[in-house]
């Protein structure tokens, strides 16, 4: 019977820590949740906020100017270029919400690997950037060479001012990947 008593003294000790383990925890599950759910209501009105600023500013005559805009529908998204990027938006303060929940419950690991992800964005931003000056700059050389080409009264010009485009854009993704 002393081994057994041993044995149950061991057990309720066990017990007594996972309880107390659990105890401990629970007010930072409770502090991340608070934080989680505040910052999931910043990142909807940081999206709201964006997609407004995006209609006072034009953003979609813009891009469709620049053919962003066909290349966001040709691409299947189910937004437009502002929503899009608003979504972009929504996801970084939901990543850093993320982050500091975790990172209040002591899991450093997921937290890590959020901060990784967040620390990549502005790569991301300035690839966009490219892109989108890209574009511009192969449009502009698109329609440089369709006036010249006009102007020297050559035959069969259209597919020149396009294969100068998609050399330009070419060019402006790859420098836009190696971000």
């Amino acid at each position: 019977m002393d081994q057994f008593d041993q044995l149950l003294a061991i057990n309720n000790g066990r017990s007594a820590q996972l309880l107390q383990s659990v105890v401990d925890f629970l007010p930072k599950l409770v502090f991340a949740l608070i934080v989680w759910i505040v910052f999931w209501f910043v990142a909807k009105a940081v999206r709201a906020w964006v997609i407004f600023l995006a209609e006072k500013v034009g953003l979609e005559k813009i891009t469709e100017k620049t053919g962003i805009g066909q290349f966001v529908s040709n691409a299947n998204f189910k937004q437009s270029t502002s929503g899009v990027i608003a979504a972009l938006f929504y996801w970084i303060v939901y990543l850093i919400g993320l982050n500091i929940a975790f990172d209040t419950m002591g899991l450093t690991t997921v937290s890590t690997l959020i901060s990784d992800l967040i620390s990549y964005i502005p790569n991301l931003f300035i690839a966009v950037i490219l892109i989108v000056i890209g574009s511009y700059a192969a449009k502009f050389v698109k329609d440089i060479t369709d006036g010249a080409i006009v102007t020297a009264k050559v035959e069969e010009h259209k597919w020149v001012g396009h294969v100068a485009y998609i050399v330009v854009m070419v060019f402006a993704i790859i420098t836009a990947l190696k971000q």
